[in-house]
């Protein structure tokens, strides 16, 4: 008999002769049940010197224990070298189909700035150069891109456009996707955002222009956001309306250009059926350095330019005003009824004066008609025929 020391409850064992070992291993090893439990129940029966390394020995020769064996504890991943610049590696990944779409996945691996390229049909080779071309446009290229074993990634048509473009590729071990995890984790967010999304009345565009924007302008665990990190500034969201505006106080520089001042006659660009045309007025109001309002001697207002005004000592000619109710007096000696109206191409073509209470203001080109002029019929005469299907009647 021999004692163990370790456990009081395995107070009496039997030592096994050599004859025997193989048999008591086999009893042991029943039902295929591992090296520690092996050891334990040992424990509690049988001993011979050496027993545990014979148990270890018989454990690990074992095929069918080997078949069924558990992965090894995880090591810790290897973390990647921090890239000098922004865009220098990058990580790509594809997430779908998802929501009946697939989505190109871009991080950048220094600032995490993401970009999304949206395709309804399955991915090629082709399909993903095509939207990586889109985003180089915009970022350049990259020195670095990870990206899975996926065959879309390994194959000579995309190792030849990496190699064209200076793109060293990088492959991940097959089967273990957090040697990328950096594009992993965003595939991961990227689909519950999309799922807390589904009720919103968008389309699945704006739904990741929104998610984007977003994830751009929220900070990381730095206390930067990716905006900040990439682009060295802030990006404006809605949020940044409930803060006050700051209005920067412009200096006053010393402006070359013409100035005109309130008064002053001018004339005025205008614009009658598509053809430039030069009208009289005066300057009633000015607008900062170079912009000022006009008022032609028609009546109408309009805001120019310096470019479109320049001076004139033409004075404004003699106008007749009058009241939407009140009528001029009509000359018993001329068969004229009042001012000459502005046509209705000139209206047309005229802005609208800005002070609805003002007066139109007209010129006056009236002429004195002699006293034995015939007088004219307010409306050209037409001679009166009976209509054609009348014709073939007989008319009394």
């Amino acid at each position: 008999m021999a004692s163990c020391s370790r456990d009081k409850t395995c107070s009496r064992r039997v030592i096994i002769p050599e004859i025997l070992k193989k048999p008591a291993l086999e009893e042991l090893h029943k039902t295929h049940i591992g090296i520690t439990k092996m050891k334990q129940l040992a424990r509690r029966y049988i001993y011979w010197k050496g027993i545990d390394k014979d148990i270890e020995r018989l454990s690990r020769t074992c095929e069918a224990c080997a078949a069924i064996k558990s992965n090894p504890a995880k090591a810790q991943v290897h973390p990647w070298d921090e890239p000098k610049e922004n865009w220098d590696r990058i990580h790509i990944d594809y997430a779908g189909p998802f929501q009946d779409n697939f989505f190109l996945i871009v991080i950048d691996a220094k600032s995490k700035w993401a970009e999304i390229k949206i395709c309804k049909n399955a991915p090629t080779t082709t399909s993903t150069i095509s939207m990586l071309s889109d985003i180089f446009a915009t970022h350049g290229f990259p020195q670095v891109i990870v990206s899975d074993n996926a065959s879309i990634f390994v194959s000579e048509e995309f190792k030849t456009y990496c190699s064209k473009n200076g793109i060293f590729q990088k492959l991940i071990a097959p089967g273990h996707p957090a040697t990328n995890g950096l594009a992993e984790r965003y595939v991961q967010t990227l689909k519950n955002r999309l799922k807390a999304m589904t009720n919103e009345p968008l389309s699945i565009h704006n739904k990741v222009k929104e998610i984007l924007f977003q994830y751009r302008a929220t900070p990381l665990a730095n206390n930067k956001t990716p905006a900040e990190m990439y682009l060295h500034r802030s990006i404006r969201i809605q949020l940044d309306a409930i803060r006050p505006m700051k209005h920067n106080v412009n200096t006053d520089h010393a402006l070359r250009s013409r100035q005109l001042s309130v008064g002053e006659r001018v004339q005025a660009r205008c614009f009658v059926n598509n053809r430039a045309v030069w009208k009289l007025g005066t300057v009633i109001q000015k607008f900062g350095k170079l912009h000022y309002q006009i008022k032609l001697d028609c009546g109408y207002i309009f805001k120019r330019h310096i470019n479109q005004l320049r001076k004139t000592d033409i004075p404004k000619k003699k106008t007749v005003s009058f009241a939407p109710e009140e009528e001029p007096e009509k000359d018993s000696n001329s068969t004229h009824q009042g001012p000459v109206q502005p046509s209705w191409m000139e209206l047309m073509t005229t802005e609208t004066p800005m002070n609805s209470n003002e007066h139109y203001t007209f010129e006056d080109h009236t002429q004195p008609v002699p006293d034995n002029a015939p007088v004219q019929p307010r409306r050209s005469t037409r001679q009166r025929r009976p209509p054609a299907y009348l014709n073939d009647y007989v008319r009394e």
